[in-house]
């Protein structure tokens, strides 16, 4: 918790990023501006609007038609889709894994690929004793966890390539795969069978089984998973959960807007 002398502290925001966000904001209100009615309404010096517009227009964030007019960029709609989608995904998703939990009996997760990384967007506890110590934000490993392989599988071949290129190969038990090779068999399984397991590769004494959450184009937008104790799942008990959590993900999947065909 944080103390009083740090709640007291004063916001230290970085300049440069508030003045862009500002510019960006103006055009949303005002699309098609040139620089100076920009530079007007933001009342920043020329040089620094011009900085700022250049930066932003480099990064995708706004962009300059023919005759000088600004306009928001692309990356902002891509960036706003993506938010959207996670928080639609949540939100379809938190009554189907709360009737996972309790089916179950165990801890459940709703995750994305954010980066290089899962991270969780949510967590459902069941109401029995035993707790695992996972939280919204937690940021896990794509290679041994369940969920992140999960997130892996469906991913096209290069952005697969570019997200391995990125992991920092660690066995953290006898279990972990831990080479790329091995890793992209594992992940054709992971496919054909349409689920993962952790069978105590990312942390010893913890299984999990997950399952992927699908949009209305059938793409992969998310993953759920079911976490326990080597005492609540014993491996003979994978093909039954991994039953339960990809029926909850078919529902999720749905409510998404996502209809296999028959």
């Amino acid at each position: 918790m944080p103390s009083s002398s740090d709640t007291d502290r004063p916001l230290l925001l970085v300049p440069a990023l508030v003045k862009g966000l500002a510019i960006i904001d103006i055009v949303a209100r005002d699309p098609g501006l040139a620089f100076s009615q920009i530079q007007k309404q933001a009342g920043f010096a020329k040089s620094s609007t011009h900085q700022l517009i250049s930066t932003l227009c480099h990064l995708g964030l706004l962009q300059v038609t023919a005759d000088g007019k600004h306009m928001l960029g692309l990356r902002l709609f891509e960036l706003g889709s993506i938010a959207a989608a996670q928080r639609g995904v949540e939100r379809e998703a938190m009554p189907h894994l709360r009737a996972l939990a309790s089916e179950v009996g165990m801890t459940c997760h709703l995750g994305v690929l954010e980066g290089h990384e899962a991270v969780y967007l949510a967590k459902v506890e069941s109401d029995q004793p035993i707790k695992v110590n996972t939280w919204v934000g937690k940021r896990l490993s794509l290679y041994s966890s369940s969920l992140g392989k999960v997130l892996l599988a469906w991913l096209p071949e290069a952005q697969l390539d570019a997200a391995l290129a990125h992991v920092e190969w660690k066995r953290n038990t006898p279990h972990t795969i831990a080479d790329a090779g091995a890793l992209k068999d594992h992940l054709a399984l992971v496919r054909s069978r349409g689920w993962s397991t952790d069978d105590e590769e990312d942390v010893p004494n913890i299984r999990c089984v997950s399952a992927p959450v699908r949009d209305m184009r059938g793409n992969v937008v998310a993953a759920i998973s079911v976490v326990g104790t080597i005492l609540q799942v014993s491996v003979d008990r994978f093909p039954e959960l991994a039953q339960q959590v990809c029926a909850a993900a078919e529902r999720i999947s749905a409510a998404l807007g996502h209809h296999p065909s028959a």
